[in-house]
């Protein structure tokens, strides 16, 4: 779908919503970008359909979703963030009195199947750390970005965008923006402080450009500026392939949180720790868990099969 059969007043509206999103609900640009999107699809579908937004019902709504299905072939989990896209789109027309109510509320969403995030052991973690001795400039940068990432469960848009008052030597702590602009505070190991130390110490100072004194951003690149998280992406992704893993940087926020839930934290600390507003989105991590316990369960279990 595109917007070139949109009218002005379309695209005027698709404008104005945009900066709502920035603006107003200030959210990601990752989640402004799938909202925009959808709401744009939208409107073209009620274009092609002859269908005035004002006029909209929750049956247009169902019906383009089954069209999405039909053309786009959508699954459960994209049918919901299209939902969820289209009810955010309808709560700005509803702002600007565009529409009476929102009639994407009356859809109800499909029932995600689990999709358990991708770990990695605590093995192969270790053999990541190990992967950055050939380069002790930006090897050594690299090892405490991920380092941290795994310590404290930060998402990788929120390790980039560190500043070197960010980290809080004496206490330990990393100050961290997540989503929506909510600051939050994270706690690191003594490995992870210990390689940060190093890092600010050493490393960085032989990153800092004459020109770029000022910079304030903690992980820079070799040119001085901060680095990006493409960067970071492709690093890493060299990383695993070197060492035939399937794993992105995400996966290292996963096993974090696998990881101290298979060691007994509690689902609270661990939603804290993520930045999580819904619980339900880190009690997926418990479904790994079990699925831990019934492969040692099978491995181990004296009930298991015996020769007679």
């Amino acid at each position: 779908m595109t917007i070139d059969s949109l009218s002005a007043s379309d695209k005027a509206l698709l404008e104005q919503y945009a900066d709502f999103l920035i603006f107003e609900k200030r959210l990601s640009e990752k989640t402004r970008e799938v909202y925009s999107r959808e709401a744009s699809n939208y409107l073209n579908y009620l274009n092609n359909k002859k269908i005035q937004i004002e006029l909209s019902k929750a049956e247009d709504i169902e019906s383009y979703i089954l069209y999405r299905r039909d053309v786009d072939n959508i699954d459960e989990r994209t049918t919901s963030r299209v939902l969820s896209s289209l009810r955010s789109f309808y709560n700005y027309l509803i702002e600007e009195k565009i529409v009476p109510s929102n009639p994407a509320k009356l859809v109800q969403k499909p029932k995600d199947r689990i999709h358990l995030p991708k770990t990695i052991s605590k093995s192969e973690i270790d053999d990541i750390f190990s992967a950055f001795q050939e380069d002790p400039i930006l090897g050594f940068r690299d090892y405490v970005i991920f380092e941290l990432i795994y310590s404290s469960g930060m998402r990788i848009s929120e390790a980039v965008a560190l500043n070197v008052n960010s980290y809080r030597k004496e206490e330990r702590m990393i100050s961290v923006i997540g989503k929506r602009n909510k600051e939050r505070i994270v706690f690191i190991g003594n490995i992870a402080s210990t390689a940060l130390e190093k890092y600010l110490a050493e490393i960085r100072p032989q990153l800092i450009s004459d020109k770029n004194k000022k910079e304030s951003a903690l992980f820079l690149n070799r040119r001085g500026n901060r680095i990006t998280r493409q960067a970071v992406h492709k690093r890493f992704h060299e990383l695993a392939e070197r060492l035939g893993l399937d794993a992105t940087v995400h996966t290292l926020r996963h096993s974090f949180a696998s990881h101290m839930i298979q060691n007994g934290a509690d689902i609270r600390s661990v939603q804290e720790m993520l930045g999580h507003s819904d619980i339900k989105t880190t009690q997926i991590y418990t479904h790994l868990d079990t699925k831990t316990m019934l492969t040692q369960f099978d491995m181990f279990s004296p009930l298991g099969d015996e020769d007679d």
